[in-house]
């Protein structure tokens, strides 16, 4: 009786747990130039409810640049229209990412294929804000497969963000996972008809086995 009511108990969270919702700006939306080397996107860029722009100046603090998208007659075509951020002169130019709502979100991973080879361009270097305060960074180097994507996993430090900030002068990002923790409520998820059955039936397999278990005591 014991594990029919322990199997019951852990039955019922796993039944009305609510998983986050995955969301992944992959640019496929883009339109292809065949015969172009790269095309503006317009800026911000907006995607499953993610907004990616760029920054310039020290530290990232002005607005500015432009976002491209890699084209089938660029030398390090991947084949897809992945995107990087224009030079501005005299400055870098980053790429900033936040949640279009505001709300927070899990970085999960980015991929990305170095256009240069030497160490400031096969260097990727991501920075995190948490909703807590402070801030989060990661490093990677990336590879000399230039047509070739690489994956660039995150940690978990890379959760519950605001917003996150990378420069992409050097390198063109595609498939930017996210994740975002789910609003709604374990307890207010609505079950199936089947679970509510398979619950029932479980329920009353316990029932039965205690009014058995009391007969049999006297």
């Amino acid at each position: 009786m014991k594990r029919q009511i322990a199997c019951l108990g852990t039955l019922v969270p796993a039944l009305l747990a609510s998983d986050a919702e995955a969301a992944v700006m992959d640019f496929n939306g883009l339109t292809i130039y065949p015969s172009n080397v790269s095309a503006t996107v317009s800026a911000p860029y907006i995607e499953d409810g993610f907004k990616l722009s760029t920054l310039a100046g020290v530290s990232f603090n002005m607005g500015g640049g432009t976002i491209y998208s890699v084209q089938p007659a660029h030398p390090y075509w991947t084949g897809t229209p992945s995107v990087y951020s224009g030079v501005i002169s005299g400055y870098g130019s980053a790429f900033s990412l936040e949640k279009q709502d505001g709300g927070v979100f899990d970085l999960i991973s980015i991929d990305a294929a170095a256009f240069q080879n030497h160490p400031n361009a096969l260097a990727f270097n991501v920075y995190g804000y948490p909703a807590s305060g402070g801030s989060v960074y990661q490093s990677f180097t990336l590879d000399t497969s230039f047509t070739t994507l690489q994956t660039l996993t995150f940690n978990t430090s890379f959760k519950n963000l605001n917003k996150i900030l990378f420069s992409s002068v050097y390198a063109q990002v595609d498939n930017i996972n996210l994740s975002v923790p789910s609003t709604i409520a374990p307890t207010t998820v609505p079950l199936p008809a089947a679970a509510w059955s398979m619950l029932l039936g479980l329920a009353g397999l316990a029932f039965g086995s205690t009014r058995r278990y009391k007969s049999q005591s006297f």
